[in-house]
């Protein structure tokens, strides 16, 4: 039984990332979700946001991807609700959930959130969607998680890293994609086997 109240911003991030996934994907696994909403927080810090207004924070999970239990019970509310169909392996947004989504995406205060997920979810479209993930799982603050058995994520390192690379760069500061995916592009040349 579903006791626990859902955040409205677990409930449209959940949602609008499921959407986006099953564009690109058709079916896509739980911890995807929980993965693509934690770069949309750094995102989200990265245009200046504070941290505490996402919502939400998060854990490194027993698999090495970023966690909320937040996120979670909204994930688990759409499947009891018809919105995310659950296979065995794999998740599903069905046609209901897709209406949901256009239906809160009209909403001023929580649609702002919106750019974030896009921008995130945007990486998987014009990389890789294997690179993306990977790249993605070995963001420095989630192997430094790993490394140290620390489950707590801190998501402002995460975002330092990720803006000291779009000063670098030279990133425009009014794109979230140019960052987005120059991040994930960083990440999986640090991680690749010619630099470890």
């Amino acid at each position: 039984m579903h006791n626990k109240l859902v955040t409205p911003e677990a409930f449209y991030d959940s949602l609008s990332i499921s959407v986006k996934l099953g564009e690109t994907l058709v079916d896509f696994k739980q911890e995807e979700i929980h993965l693509f909403s934690y770069f949309s927080s750094i995102l989200y810090l990265y245009k200046g946001n504070p941290i505490t207004n996402w919502g939400y924070k998060y854990i490194i999970d027993q698999n090495g991807y970023p966690f909320s239990a937040e996120l979670n019970e909204a994930i688990s509310r759409h499947v009891l609700n018809g919105i995310i169909k659950l296979g065995v392996k794999y998740l599903e947004i069905t046609p209901k959930g897709i209406n949901e989504f256009v239906i809160f995406s009209k909403l001023p205060n929580i649609s702002e959130r919106e750019k974030y997920i896009y921008a995130s979810c945007s990486t998987n479209i014009i990389l890789p969607y294997s690179k993306t993930t990977i790249a993605l799982l070995n963001d420095p603050e989630i192997n430094k998680r790993k490394k140290n058995k620390s489950r707590e994520i801190d998501i402002d390192m995460a975002y330092q890293q990720f803006y000291e690379l779009s000063n670098k760069v030279g990133v425009p500061a009014d794109d979230l994609i140019i960052p987005a995916v120059t991040w994930v592009n960083y990440i999986s040349k640090i991680n690749s086997p010619e630099n470890t």
